[in-house]
């Protein structure tokens, strides 16, 4: 990453149900959806964004088959279909892919909803034997079938992991690890991606108060999330050689219910700090960070600085 990148996060089209089957769509996620898969991959092209970070697993509910103890088996059969259609389709519009392969919602407490769990699956990570599992008939798989994708550009092990922390960011109340069982998950996972020896590995750190508990586990580069309400307590201004880490930093989200000129002060800093990139969220979420309509003028507007755009 030597240039700055202007990426955004999809980040899915349906939340854990693009990748594989589940009670909600049995059939599968997005090979199955062909015209919702095109219109979201078209309005991404057509803001110039060609980056993109995409949620794989998220939760659980979609796309793996569970043991009766909760131990992961393997993924479903259409679950490749599935990440087929996802590279073929952002392979026409030139858009490269970030895959993140759990949410932190992995970990949050277990709901069943239609017969299905979702989240509660913390025991994966804790427990040695359904850790080994998930990383050898889930992960390996996944990176045996891509590793030399070259659409795919990186691989995120897990989205804001500090949420599912004991002693970070996890709510009182939330089913959680320790930092130490995360630390061995990341660790592992990204043994998995090096051995295929083509693509990087990153983790979505929720801010870069944070980035620091995630070093000296291999991963290519950082990745740290900003919104407005953390910038008291972690700067987007901070430069990145401050944090006193090892290696480039990229900011992986920042809102687009933004101004536009705001959007474009969030890119300004982000280089000036020394990111080597910025991806919006988002393109389709429904939360209360986001408007892509916001970010899409902005986007499609070549940046002024000297760097190339993504």
């Amino acid at each position: 990453m030597t240039d700055f990148v202007v990426g955004a996060n999809l980040p899915w089209i349906n939340y854990g149900g693009d990748f594989g089957a589940n009670a909600w769509r049995p059939a599968g996620g997005v090979h199955t959806r062909g015209d919702e898969l095109t219109r979201a991959l078209d309005r991404v092209a057509q803001a110039g964004v060609r980056q993109l970070r995409w949620f794989m697993l998220c939760d659980g509910r979609a796309g793996l088959r569970f043991a009766a103890d909760g131990a992961p088996l393997g993924l479903d059969e259409v679950f490749f279909a599935d990440v087929d259609a996802a590279v073929a389709a952002a392979r026409e519009r030139g858009i490269a892919i970030m895959f993140v392969l759990l949410d932190f919602l992995w970990c949050a407490r277990g709901r069943p909803v239609n017969g299905v769990l979702l989240g509660g699956r913390s025991d994966i990570l804790e427990n040695p034997a359904k850790r080994a599992a998930l990383l050898e008939r889930v992960l390996n798989p996944i990176f045996e079938r891509y590793g030399a994708q070259r659409q795919i550009v990186a691989w995120d092990v897990v989205n804001e992991p500090e949420w599912a922390v004991k002693g970070l960011g996890a709510r009182r109340r939330t089913p959680s690890v320790s930092l130490e069982t995360m630390r061995a998950f990341v660790r592992d996972a990204v043994a998995l991606i090096h051995r295929q020896k083509g693509q990087a590995a990153t983790l979505g750190s929720a801010a870069a108060h944070w980035i620091g508990a995630w070093q000296a586990l291999g991963l290519d580069f950082y990745q740290t999330h900003w919104y407005e309400h953390l910038e008291r307590r972690a700067p987007l201004g901070r430069a990145v050689r401050d944090f006193g880490i090892d290696r480039p930093v990229l900011l992986g989200e920042f809102p687009s219910r933004l101004p536009p000129h705001r959007i474009r002060w969030v890119l300004e800093t982000a280089r000036s700090a020394g990111y080597t990139g910025a991806f919006v969220w988002s393109v389709l979420a429904d939360d209360v960070a986001t408007d892509f309509a916001s970010a899409e003028a902005v986007l499609s507007t070549p940046q002024d600085s000297g760097h190339s755009e993504s």
